[in-house]
């Protein structure tokens, strides 16, 4: 029986499952990626050979990865360091097996569907824990508000491609509207103030990119914004969160300020290779963090192991080498998903567009919060990354 199985067919089995269990569920999509690894060390050892993996992006990767080596290895602590880069390997598996094992449409079809289903359900929860449950804040199968939020910044762009998406049943079609509907819920009640900006900005930048489109996304935008302020009226959680983002007195505005002014410290202190990954906790908690903190370890707080923004995260932890290392493998994903956009013009909403949103709005999230450096995130969006990549050359048979 498992010998009329093919690896290819097992890794799209791999695929899949990721679809399915990345927004759900860590430990799920933890045993999916270990078994993916497993076939093709399988596979590899058999026939003496790798697969057929894109070599440009194994090179862009494997030059990323040595720099964070190097990094490692100056740490304060290597072998946590060390222990950290090897963690963040792992999490640029689902890219490699999207991009490597989907291959026909029926394939991306499938991903898409089950991407989709996760979705809902992702969504139903937070819709029952804030509306049934009583939560302040909507946070999904997530763990925080904020990953919840910034799911939705990656499900919003996926769902607009699924329902624009000809080769999928119009069911299917109507159901990825109803589902964007929801995220776009989900994206409010998760009450995460940098995915709301984040949101504006995408909008923004679709508009500027696509001419074709921008009166009819006006529309959208504003009676979606004019709804957003109707419910806002009602809602004093939402009017809160509102007026917290230009209070300088928030606690948790005048803590960031505090953790950026620290980053920039230990930058300035350490300027080539930082302190070393997972060093941001000890470096701030014990050296740099201020009297005027008032979140900081002990008395029941862990105290805080980012500085809320990926660019000063990655200029603390790993100096010009990390945040040259960090901006350098971005833009060169920003610069393919650019290109094949400009490929794709004739679609109204392609793969290429979907996949620069995505990452345009986890990055502009990421400038008032970590976000690149989770699990559930990073794992979600090389998936994605790698799908719609081989949506290109799928689409156009």
């Amino acid at each position: 029986m498992l010998k009329k199985i093919s690896f290819g067919s097992a890794m799209y089995c791999v695929v899949v499952l990721l679809a399915l269990a990345v927004p759900l569920s860590t430990a799920a999509a933890s045993i999916a990626v270990g078994l993916g690894t497993l076939f093709i060390i399988v596979w590899s050892v058999r026939n003496r050979a790798l697969p057929p993996f894109d070599s440009k992006i194994l090179e862009v990767v494997a030059v990323y990865f040595v720099l964070q080596a190097f990094i490692a290895a100056m740490s304060w602590e290597p072998v946590t360091s060390f222990r950290e880069v090897i963690g963040e390997l792992h999490r640029f598996f689902p890219l490699i097996f999207a991009l490597t094992f989907i291959k026909k449409r029926e394939q991306l079809c499938g991903v898409l569907i089950a991407s989709m289903a996760a979705f809902l359900i992702n969504d139903a929860v937070g819709i029952y824990q804030y509306f049934v449950a009583g939560e302040p804040r909507a946070y999904g199968l997530n763990h925080t508000p904020t990953f919840f939020g910034s799911f939705m910044l990656m499900q919003i762009p996926l769902l607009i491609f699924i329902a624009q998406l000809e080769i999928l049943s119009p069911l299917w079609r109507r159901l990825a509207i109803f589902v964007a509907g929801l995220s776009l819920i989900c994206l409010v009640l998760s009450m995460t103030r940098g995915s709301w900006l984040a949101f504006v900005l995408v909008v923004l930048i679709f508009v500027a990119l696509e001419k074709r489109w921008r009166i009819l996304t006006a529309k959208i935008f504003a009676g979606l914004a004019v709804v957003f302020l109707i419910v806002a009226l009602f809602s004093p959680k939402i009017q809160d969160r509102l007026t917290t983002l230009t209070n300088v007195k928030f606690q948790s505005n005048t803590e960031r300020v505090l953790m950026w002014k620290a980053a920039g410290e230990i930058f300035y202190d350490y300027p080539i290779y930082g302190v070393g990954q997972k060093m941001f906790f000890k470096a701030y908690n014990g050296y740099y963090i201020t009297h005027e903190s008032r979140e900081r370890s002990g008395r029941g707080m862990r105290g805080h192991t980012h500085p809320h923004s990926n660019i000063l995260h990655r200029a603390s932890e790993g100096g010009l080498i990390g945040l040259a290392a960090f901006v350098g493998l971005y833009v060169y994903f920003f610069w393919k998903f650019f290109t094949q956009f400009r490929r794709e013009k004739q679609f109204a909403f392609g793969a290429g567009m979907t996949a620069l949103l995505i990452l345009a709005g986890l990055q502009l999230e990421g400038l008032t919060d970590t976000n690149m450096n989770q699990v559930p995130i990073m794992r979600e969006f090389w998936l994605l990354a790698g799908t719609l990549i081989a949506a290109e050359n799928i689409l156009k048979r």
